[in-house]
């Protein structure tokens, strides 16, 4: 019995759109992540922070070129979207990683800023 992908070969190319756009999506905010990062409002005040936040742009960086090369390969057409699903899996679960990491070195800027202003 086929699957319903091989019966029809819209459902593959919907699913080749939608990883697209969530990619796309992704990469949006990636890019915020990145404009965050140069804030003047989120600079590091702690060593710690300092090697946070160059990982954070590694892995910024990593996660741009990763989303490009994968929208370029499914936007080829030339092979089949299974080929890269579980590279978009892995790409997006990354994401999620890399947002709330991102999330935690915000709060860790903002705490230590706190903690400055009440002792000056």
């Amino acid at each position: 019995m086929k699957s319903l992908i091989e019966r029809h070969p819209a459902v593959r190319e919907t699913e080749r759109n939608a990883l697209v756009l969530r990619l796309e999506r992704n990469q949006k905010d990636v890019d915020r992540f990145r404009d965050q990062l140069t804030s003047y409002l989120y600079e590091p005040k702690t060593p710690g922070l300092f090697e946070r936040r160059e990982g954070l742009r590694d892995g910024l960086e990593d996660m741009t070129r990763t989303n490009t090369e994968i929208i370029a390969s499914l936007r080829e057409k030339k092979r089949l979207v299974d080929s890269y699903l579980e590279s978009a899996r892995r790409q997006l679960a990354k994401f999620i990683l890399l947002h709330g990491s991102m999330e935690e070195y915000v709060m860790g800027v903002m705490v230590t800023q706190r903690a400055l202003e009440q002792t000056s």
